[in-house]
């Protein structure tokens, strides 16, 4: 399939071809430019991608540090995004230019197992996103073809926003939509997941990529994250979401976020020796929790005692966003950020700096942070009326309290990945 109509130098029309919601065609825009002229800088022989991709970014609204005990999560798919643009043919390669670092890497598809390009040097941490997501693929022993590929987009890097979720999806739904073979969007999460816990060995769930693959413009998604059962829920016109970036970074690979997650699988495994029919802390009630405290350290009491409530937490908000409710829903994600602070641990003064000036301001439903948590953004429901003075405040006291300048930005519940032609 081509371009219809093609590249000019005046602009360009794209025509979706996956997910009847996306949107019909996308005028020129100065990120897809951009990529475009990337691409035919990096790879002059092809002159134009066979196609594009994009996938969205994500906030979680609750549920945090839940999907890997098969927890319920409720998310948005915002309207930040990663744009791909990929061209095949790289003779059994995988050609990835990572235009806003300004890196390269090459890397053989027959020995991605290495973790090294061509040259025999160690993937950067960024390069084993797409490598991995060709390892779950071939796993599967569907046909890939090799891959020049320019990614780029304005999805914050570890911000608490799954930039490399969007990563991923962009790169699974391309050689999906060039190799001519289907995969449900489920399974298309799975790699995702494939990619980050079994070839970069982290210990994520499956939310952020099914996430970036099932969003609904206006609405959240609700995830089942043992079902994969879902369900889109409107958000009320009269809220926005605002991301709140302390403009602190970690890395989930150097983090305590593996030995958190471990903390809970050792509860579960405990617990399960006396009842076998316990799968994860899913299937664990908080009274169920609080009798073998005695047996578990702190620290995975603690951790534990985070997942259980949490999951509580996403049940009673999907009522109360349902009815409208927003003062009851913004006081479950406070009492989330708390638990998550307290219990589980993975705060930092940057993030309860932030969370403090955000839930201060009148015009705040609530706050919690995004993602993985030590750093990154916080994400606070605002008063729709109120957006600028809201961030104007929060900016300041921020500010004032840390000596650092945040970055403020409202984002939209967006639609899912989708490929363009």
């Amino acid at each position: 399939m081509i371009w219809q109509p093609p590249y000019t130098n005046t602009g360009f029309w794209l025509t979706p071809m996956i997910k009847a919601n996306s949107t019909p065609m996308i005028e020129s825009t100065a990120v897809l430019q951009t990529l475009l002229d990337t691409f035919r800088e990096t790879y002059p022989h092809h002159q134009l991608p066979d196609l594009v991709a994009r996938a969205p970014g994500r906030v979680n609204l609750l549920g945090g540090h839940v999907d890997f005990q098969d927890g319920l999560v409720l998310n948005i798919a915002i309207d930040r995004e990663i744009w791909l643009a990929a061209a095949a043919g790289a003779d059994g390669h995988l050609q990835v230019h990572a235009a806003d670092l300004r890196e390269s890497a090459a890397v053989a598809l027959d020995r991605l197992d290495a973790r090294a390009d061509v040259n025999g040097v160690d993937l950067p941490r960024w390069a084993q996103y797409p490598a991995g997501v060709a390892w779950a693929l071939r796993r599967r022993d569907l046909p890939l073809p090799g891959l020049a590929a320019v990614f780029s987009g304005n999805v914050i890097m570890r911000a608490g926003l799954s930039s490399s979720a969007a990563v991923e999806e962009a790169f699974a739904i391309a050689w999906q939509a060039l190799g001519g073979w289907s995969l449900s969007a489920n399974e298309l999460a799975q790699v995702g997941r494939e990619a980050e816990r079994e070839y970069m060995k982290l210990g994520t769930g499956i939310q952020d990529q099914f996430t970036a693959l099932h969003g609904l413009r206006d609405h959240t998604l609700l995830i089942d994250c043992r079902t994969l059962e879902h369900r889109h829920i409107a958000l009320p016109p009269q809220v926005r979401v605002v991301a709140c970036d302390t403009n602190t970074r970690r890395e989930l690979a150097g983090s305590s976020y593996n030995s958190r997650a471990r903390d809970t699988h050792a509860t579960v495994a405990l617990i399960r020796q006396e009842r076998p029919q316990i799968k994860t802390l899913r299937d664990v009630s908080l009274d169920e929790l609080n009798a073998f405290r005695p047996r578990l350290t702190e620290s995975q009491f603690r951790r534990s005692r985070h997942v259980v409530t949490e999951i509580a937490r996403v049940e009673a908000g999907v009522e109360t966003l349902a009815t409208g409710d927003l003062a009851a829903f913004g006081a479950l994600m406070n009492d989330s950020y708390r638990s998550a602070r307290d219990d589980y641990g993975s705060s930092s003064p940057a993030l309860d700096a932030m969370w403090d000036a955000a839930t201060n301001h009148a015009a705040c439903y609530g706050a919690r942070y995004s993602g993985g948590g030590e750093a990154g953004a916080v994400v606070a429901l605002v008063d729709a009326d109120a957006v600028d003075d809201f961030i104007a405040g929060t900016a300041e006291r921020y500010t004032a309290t840390t000596g650092r300048t945040g970055e403020f930005f409202p984002v939209e519940p967006a639609d899912g990945a989708s490929v363009i032609r």
